[in-house]
């Protein structure tokens, strides 16, 4: 049996997730085969992942935090863009209003000036 599995594994390994067949099967790391200085335990290594996972909770927090900053402030600026414009599109109805109105005047002056003349 050992040999039947031998010739399956020779030439490409049995699975490949990869699919580079050229690459060789790796095993996970013996750790009790590291130096006593670079073992730890699986407590410490937990610990490590923990806090990792939480720096990073935190520093996603703060570029949330600084994006809505960013956002906030663009959005304060385009309504403050749209609020000038429609000020500025009144004030050109107003004028042109107003432009008519003296036109309706003068030419109602105009008439009566006429009309007092015959």
């Amino acid at each position: 049996m050992e040999a039947n599995s031998q010739k399956v594994h020779q030439g490409t390994p049995q699975t490949r997730v990869s699919g580079r067949v050229w690459k060789t099967p790796k095993n996970p790391t013996n750790r009790t085969m590291m130096a006593k200085s670079l073992r730890r335990s699986h407590a410490q290594r937990m610990q490590v992942q923990r806090d990792r996972k939480a720096l990073k909770q935190l520093e996603q927090e703060l570029r949330d935090e600084k994006e809505a900053e960013k956002t906030a402030h663009r959005n304060k600026i385009i309504e403050r863009r749209k609020k000038h414009e429609e000020k500025v599109q009144r004030e050109m109805f107003e004028a042109k209003m107003s432009e008519r109105k003296r036109m309706r005047m003068k030419r109602k002056e105009l008439r009566q000036r006429a009309h007092a003349k015959h």
